[in-house]
């Protein structure tokens, strides 16, 4: 299973009921890691702000073989929110 379907999966378990669309995903790196930065749009089934989901996002321990979590930025943007998520691999 790609990193992208286990990141879906594991957010639409953390944020039932609404819809996740993938945005963009694009390589990153740095002097020392590398990995991909992944943008997906969520559409919650009742109004939540960002402030909210991204306490919920940051309390969770993420399980992606190889890989960590290694920044999260929610921001609102029509009707719904964005939420980008940067993975490195370990």
């Amino acid at each position: 299973m790609t990193c992208q379907k286990r990141l879906l999966r594991e957010l639409d378990r953390l944020l039932p009921g609404g819809q996740w669309r993938v945005v963009q995903e694009r390589p990153w790196f740095s002097l020392t890691f590398s990995g991909v930065q992944m943008t997906f749009a969520y559409t919650p089934p009742h109004v939540r702000g960002a402030q909210e989901v991204a306490a919920i996002l940051e309390a969770h321990e993420f399980t992606l073989p190889g890989r960590i979590v290694a920044d999260i930025a929610v921001d609102e943007a029509d009707g719904g929110l964005v939420v980008v998520l940067l993975v490195l691999e370990g």
